[in-house]
Order: structure tokens, then sequence, then C-alpha cells
């Protein structure tokens, strides 16, 4: 019990700053991993990315689990520390998807590491997905608890979800995968205006992500046939 509050005060006090620093560190080491067992720099590049983004969601989703309704409104503030930087990634996110994309498309004949670069590029794609949602479910976190300082809209918190009285980042991560697949909200309801803009931002980005996907789901099988 002790080992498991200490676990969760821990990554609670860890400020998105410093996720993203792990994550770098993490990534680094990634590479020169990769690059030891003398790989291309395409591919360690990936590799690295691939370590970065894992490394970031895991962290993520380990406060989303650990964190309930009573505890979040103290910890979002902080946990959205660094997030204009982070949302910049997602630009990062999109356009290494469009790289693993034309590298799969333009590979021709398979390399000695062209299947270890091929997953690297799958998992860089579906990480990446992941990622992307993962960051909005912190956005709309904090929008909802720091709505009156924002006066973001008519009612309190601005994202209204049915039969909860108080909600925690699972109901926040429910809420932003659903846009991530269906680019619109489905039971909940939206009360402020700037959330309604970072879902119109969100179900954007979604759709172009998602056509890359299927994009190079079908090169992929394509491959396979080969």
């Amino acid at each position: 019990m002790k080992n498991k509050e200490a676990s969760n005060n821990w990554i609670v006090k860890t400020s998105g700053y410093q996720k993203l620093a792990i994550s770098v560190v993490l990534s680094i080491v990634g590479y020169m991993v990769s690059q030891w067992f003398g790989l291309e720099i395409i591919t360690n590049s990936f590799i690295a990315w691939d370590v970065f983004t894992g490394t970031l969601i895991f962290l993520s989703w380990w406060l989303f689990t650990t964190t309930n309704a009573q505890e979040q409104h103290n910890v979002v503030e902080k946990q959205d520390d660094g997030l204009k930087v982070i949302f910049s990634i997602i630009l990062i996110c999109i356009c290494a998807s469009l790289l693993a994309v034309l590298l799969l498309i333009t590979k021709g004949k398979v390399s000695a590491d062209g299947y270890i670069i091929q997953i690297a590029n799958l998992l860089a794609v579906a990480f990446s997905w992941i990622l992307l949602h993962t960051i909005f479910t912190i956005k709309y976190a904090h929008l909802y608890h720091d709505h009156g300082k924002l006066h973001t809209g008519s009612k309190i918190g601005g994202i209204e979800f049915p039969g909860s009285k108080k909600s925690d980042y699972l109901d926040f991560a429910y809420f932003s995968f659903v846009i991530g697949m269906t680019f619109q909200v489905s039971d909940t309801q939206v009360s402020s205006n700037i959330v309604r803009r970072y879902v119109l931002m969100h179900s954007l980005i979604s759709f172009v992500y998602n056509t890359i996907i299927v994009a190079l789901t079908i090169n992929t099988v394509a491959n396979l046939g080969k």
C-alpha cells in the first residue's frame, strides 16, 4: 500500500517538463544503443523517436491511472506545465508519420535492417497517434479545471460528462480518444468556446493523421504480398 502511494506521489509531482526531459534522455540512449548495433541513421532516428514517444505515453498513462478525481484539480496545472512545448511535438508526430509512409513507399528492396526499419516506422505511427490524443487529454483536463480562471464559457468546466459529478483523467482520455477516432464528441457536451476550438483543431489533425495511417496500412499489406 505504501509503495503504491509513494509511486503515485512521485508521478503526481513530476511536471510536464520533467516527463519531457526523461523521455529525451531515454531516446538518446535508445539511439546510441541502436547505433552500436550498426543500424542505419534513419533507423536509429526512428528507434529513438519510438523510445521518446513510448516513454512519454507510459509516464502520462501512469499518471492517468493513479490519480483520482479528488486529486486531479490540485495536480492538473503542474501536469500542464510545458504543454505549449509538447503541443509543438504534435506537428513533429505528423511529419514523422508522413516520413514513415514515404520511406515505406520508396523502399523497394529490403536492406540488411529493412524489416527493423519497417517495424520502427509502424511503431512511430502508432505511438505518435497515441501521444497525440494523450496530450489533448492533458490539455482538456487543464481547460476543465482552470475554467473559472480562463472565463471560457457559461457553465463550470466547459465539458459535461453525463452521470459523473467529478471527472478524472480517464474521463478526459475517453473524450480525447473518441474525437481522435470519430472526429466528433459522443455523449459529452461542450459548453465552452475555447474547448470547442481545441476540439475543432483536434478533429482536423486527427482526420489528417488517420488518413496517413490508412495509407501506411495499405502500403504495408501490399509489401507483404510481394
